[in-house]
């Protein structure tokens, strides 16, 4: 609210490289070393959109809120290591030859967020937000394990679709402070599970127990809620001089509130959050630069039930930016963003992760 009256477009393109690894204790036949990569790179747009006018205000924003995520294991990973194991152990044909020639997993997750909201000016210190947001996800796993006499390939798509909606507010008690709170509802998601291929053991072969879409919980048809946790978020901004701003922001999770029901969920408690920090300066009305840093603690997940493809770990983010606005109408903004997450080590016999992810 604190905009001039008109409207205003914004478009993002996040351009992500990512080097993911998973270490598994070396075994006869899966793999060389026991260290699998992948270096996928991902792509997250964004765009929003404001029309002001007085006290009131509009806007529409399409944004991936889950997910946006893609890994390609060209020689395998935690989780097919593990079916590997598996089969080999349960079928003494495999151990008469070498057994693994080639291990390949293909994994994506994006949940496409569009939403549409308004705003309200109560007076110069408060203002009033709300609207709607309606979540579009979609998860999708392609493996193959060829083994010498044969190969096994399952290909498994899951989507979603769910409604949630937000509130905020927004006060302004001096020139230089400004504090905003947002909370954001949990959003049910429910998602089916579609298996397009699958030549893993089927119904009637000795082996079923190791049929790949049931191993992992996804069998053909089948349903399973993952919500999109809702959140509550606390921003605070002041302008400590005419050149430099200082902000702070926290994020709660609202997970305790989800309802998930996936194996990798199970023992999980409490609320994960994330507190970020960032410094301005504005060199003069077309440059300013940025720094910023935030952590993310994840509450209680078992690395033993984490994916492989995207294991929920404690993160440490540095960003870095810059904006330049050639003429009052437009900015241009450059970002940088490293981000570390901890390691940690599972010791199991199930097929969705392996020790050392």
């Amino acid at each position: 609210m604190a905009l001039e009256n008109g409207l205003y477009v914004k478009a993002d393109l996040l351009y992500i490289t990512k080097d993911y690894d998973n270490k598994v204790p070396t075994v006869a036949g899966v793999g060389e070393s026991g260290d699998f990569n992948s270096d996928e790179p991902s792509i997250v747009p964004g765009l929003f959109a404001v029309y002001k006018r007085n006290k009131w205000a509009g806007f529409f924003a399409v944004t991936i809120p889950g997910g946006g995520g893609e890994v390609d294991y060209e020689d395998g990973n935690a989780r097919t290591a593990a079916l590997s194991l598996a089969y080999i152990t349960a079928n003494p044909v495999f151990l008469a030859t070498p057994p693994i020639q080639a291990m390949t997993i293909e994994a994506n997750s994006f949940a496409i967020g569009y939403t549409i909201g308004g705003a309200y000016e109560i007076n110069p210190m408060f203002s009033l937000s709300g609207g709607v947001r309606y979540i579009d996800a979609h998860q999708k796993f392609k493996g193959e394990v060829t083994f010498t006499p044969q190969s096994y390939r399952v290909d498994i798509e899951r989507d979603a679709t769910g409604w949630g909606y937000f509130l905020g507010v927004n006060i302004t008690p001096t020139s230089k402070l400004n504090l905003g709170l947002l909370y954001q509802s949990n959003t049910e998601l429910d998602y089916k599970n579609d298996v397009k291929e699958d030549t893993s053991p089927q119904p009637g072969s000795p082996f079923y127990a190791l049929n790949i879409p049931n191993a992992v919980g996804w069998p053909d048809g089948s349903k399973e809620r993952e919500d999109l946790p809702g959140f509550i978020g606390l921003g605070l901004g002041y302008q400590f001089t005419p050149k430099i701003r200082g902000e702070a922001a926290y994020t709660r999770y609202l997970e305790s509130n989800a309802k998930w029901e996936g194996i990798r969920f199970s023992g999980k408690e409490g609320d994960s959050w994330e507190v970020a920090v960032s410094c301005t300066y504005t060199f003069n009305p077309k440059w300013r630069a940025s720094v910023g840093y935030m952590y993310t603690d994840i509450e209680d997940m078992e690395p033993e039930n984490m994916l492989p493809e995207a294991p929920e770990l404690d993160a440490r983010t540095f960003g870095i930016g810059a904006v330049y606005s050639p003429t009052p109408r437009w900015d241009i903004t450059f970002g940088y963003t490293n981000v570390y997450y901890d390691a940690v080590t599972a010791t199991t016999t199930n097929s969705r992760v392996v020790a050392g992810t």
